[in-house]
């Protein structure tokens, strides 16, 4: 049966008779998966049908040696009766003393036939699908050494596109535990793979490892290639003649584009270490973090640029619940005829949950929207994940225009305006054994433009998603207001109050009247901040500005109106919201506008407003100018949290 998440997904989910630890799907979608792993005497390679959304079912298995390594990662090639998947292998330990690893291996799959009527009478076996072994390869220069360990850490193809000629890719291979590590880029038009097809052998600069690399295709046999260090980006552009063999690359050398900023603090010298890598597009990259100590992870989006260093354009800081991140991947979508689009992001964190989110790209400025939340999937899996793979999406082929008649009316179609329901799938492995498969369904983003392009979280559903949590949050907060009034309206709570409100002592008993009045005094109106369904976390100061000075009237008080930004303290988000400025820092008098910050201060605060996603660095700081910040945490907020906790 297809069962419910806890969000707007279908899922399905088998158990397989060994750990799972690579994935990859057809890549044209043709309803099949390769899923492969292994432990203790087992090692095993599946062909999974996921075309039903049902059931996910078995239809082919092969069963490797189990003196060998485990099937650690998968890509998949598309031939016309099926795959030709390369799979890393290590080969088994006494191989590898002996200084040979025949690391990359090629399997060749084919689908089951398609039963038709005139075919019922016909062997059973022939309709099967089967697996075979076509051959093994070792790309990686030989290890040498009393521990010759070279294992083979990451395979990635560049992608599929769907043309009317053949798509020819190339593929790498990174090493892991080398002693000289390096990448190496191959021809993955040819298979099995060989020396022959190797196109190139990347040395890894200070023997850093990549910890993830990723392919795109900037233009016909034209690709470039990023890798993630613990710390650094670098990036290779290669030019490959699939008919010569012959090769050319940009610069000359691979070029390092980013390095995560060393700390300014020396009682905190840890950075976050880079854990994956995706391309969102030919100049941007996507890039996942975990923090030191398992204290949580991140998302950045960097700008590459033709040459010098690329420019980090976007953070987002995820979730407290994810302490730490093990996987990520993307899925773009289809664009529209200016060349927007949207990509689905998920990433697999260490509790088991798989946060999703959307991210629309704006070609016409070049620039990323905000990352916005579409769900998060829990509990998905008993043990730790070891994969995340989305299913590559294709632009389905529209119907054609309508015919007119001789007054150009649109004459009736058989033909729908759309192909139909479009739905993109994320397979979630486990060391668990289990294989989960998430279903998304997408909408047109334009559902009369017989074009349109497909979206998973469409822009009227976000406008509805902020509408309805500003108007429960300012419920909730005048809700909480008339509690707090009816509290202080009783004796019984003057001796909690009186240990932390700051009044004179000799009001400490006043009457409950003359205690909310003057708390009036000191704190902003609370109804009037909870009215303001644009003060929740994320709002941009761009968006918050246009909103006011949108409203009838908004324009006649822009000399007395101002962004208010309020640190809220440790661990909290920022709080953000249109108010009197001048009223506001007659209340908070540690309150400052951005030319009264000192240069530590600003980049503190440009920090802060980038993780929290109120700002990005290509607005550039003139939009800051008009903002009053703070840090004063908030009287409401004191009160409140000694009130709680004295109940």
């Amino acid at each position: 049966m297809v069962l419910q998440s806890q969000g707007p997904v279908s899922f399905t989910k088998t158990t397989l008779s060994y750990p799972v630890y690579a994935a990859e799907f057809d890549p044209y979608n043709r309803g099949f998966l390769v899923v492969g792993g292994g432990g203790g005497q087992g090692r095993s390679g599946t062909l999974l049908d996921t075309s039903k959304r049902a059931t996910l079912d078995t239809t082919a298995e092969i069963e490797l040696s189990s003196e060998e390594d485990s099937i650690t990662s998968l890509a998949t090639l598309a031939s016309k009766d099926g795959l030709v998947t390369l799979a890393g292998i290590n080969s088994s330990e006494a191989d590898q003393k002996a200084g040979k690893n025949e690391h990359l291996r090629t399997f060749d799959i084919k689908y089951p036939k398609k039963k038709q009527a005139s075919d019922e009478k016909q062997d059973a076996e022939a309709q099967d699908a089967n697996i075979s072994f076509v051959g093994k390869a070792s790309l990686f220069q030989p290890a040498t050494g009393p521990k010759p360990e070279t294992y083979q850490r990451v395979l990635r193809l560049s992608p599929t596109y769907k043309r009317d000629s053949p798509n020819k890719r190339i593929g790498a291979v990174a090493t892991g535990l080398a002693k000289r590590s390096e990448i190496v880029v191959f021809d993955a038009t040819r298979t099995p793979t060989t020396d022959a097809e190797i196109i190139a052998r990347i040395p890894m600069r200070d023997n850093a490892e990549a910890a993830d690399l990723d392919i795109t295709e900037l233009e016909t046999n034209t690709f470039s290639i990023t890798w993630a260090t613990d710390y650094d980006v670098y990036e290779q552009t290669v030019m490959y003649n699939f008919d010569t063999k012959k090769a050319s690359f940009s610069p000359a050398n691979p070029r390092k584009v980013y390095t995560i900023p060393k700390s300014e603090d020396p009682s905190k010298p840890i950075r976050p270490k880079y854990r994956a890598i995706r391309w969102l597009g030919n100049e941007d990259v996507l890039l996942l973090s975990n923090l030191p100590n398992r204290t949580g992870a991140e998302l950045s989006i960097i700008h590459f640029y033709p040459s010098g260093p690329a420019l980090k354009v976007k953070q987002k800081v995820l979730p407290g619940h994810v302490k730490q991140a093990v996987g990520l991947d993307v899925c773009s979508l289809d664009s529209d005829k200016a060349g927007n689009k949207q990509v689905v992001i998920a990433i697999a964190s260490h509790d088991i949950s798989i946060p999703v989110y959307t991210l629309d790209y704006n070609a016409n400025t070049h620039t990323f929207g905000k990352f916005k939340r579409f769900t998060t999937l829990r509990d998905v899996h008993p043990l730790q994940m070891t994969c995340l793979r989305f299913s590559p999406f294709h632009s389905p082929v529209r119907a054609p225009p309508p015919e007119q008649d001789k007054k150009g009316n649109a004459l009736p179609t058989k033909n729908p305006a759309h192909p139909g329901p479009q739905y993109i799938k994320l397979c979630s492995t486990s060391m668990g054994n289990t294989v989960v498969v998430d279903t998304f369904a997408l909408l047109p983003s334009t559902p009369s433009d017989r074009q349109s392009r497909y979206v998973l979280l469409h822009p009227s559903d976000e406008f509805r998603q902020r509408t309805t949590y500003g108007i429960l949050i300012g419920f909730a907060v005048l809700v909480f207001a008339v509690l707090l009034q009816s509290m202080y309206s009783t004796d019984i709570y003057a001796p909690i109050l009186a240990d932390f409100i700051p009044l004179p002592a000799s009001s400490a008993s006043s009457s409950a009247s003359e205690a909310v009045s003057s708390i009036s005094s000191v704190v902003p109106s609370v109804a009037s901040a909870a009215s303001s369904a644009v003060a929740s976390p994320g709002v941009k100061i761009a968006d918050l500005l246009d909103m006011h000075f949108a409203l009838p009237g908004g324009s006649s008080d822009a000399e007395n109106k101002a962004v208010i930004i309020r640190d809220q303290g440790e661990g909290k988000s920022l709080a953000v919201h249109m108010g009197d400025k001048e009223e506001y820092k007659q209340q908070d008098e540690h309150a400052k506008h951005w030319h009264e910050l000192n240069a530590k201060e600003q980049e503190g605060w440009k920090k802060k407003l980038l993780e929290a996603g109120h700002w990005t660095v290509e607005e550039g700081e003139t939009i800051l100018k008009g903002v009053v910040f703070s840090s004063w945490a908030g009287f409401v907020g004191r009160v409140a949290g000694e009130v709680i906790r004295e109940l």
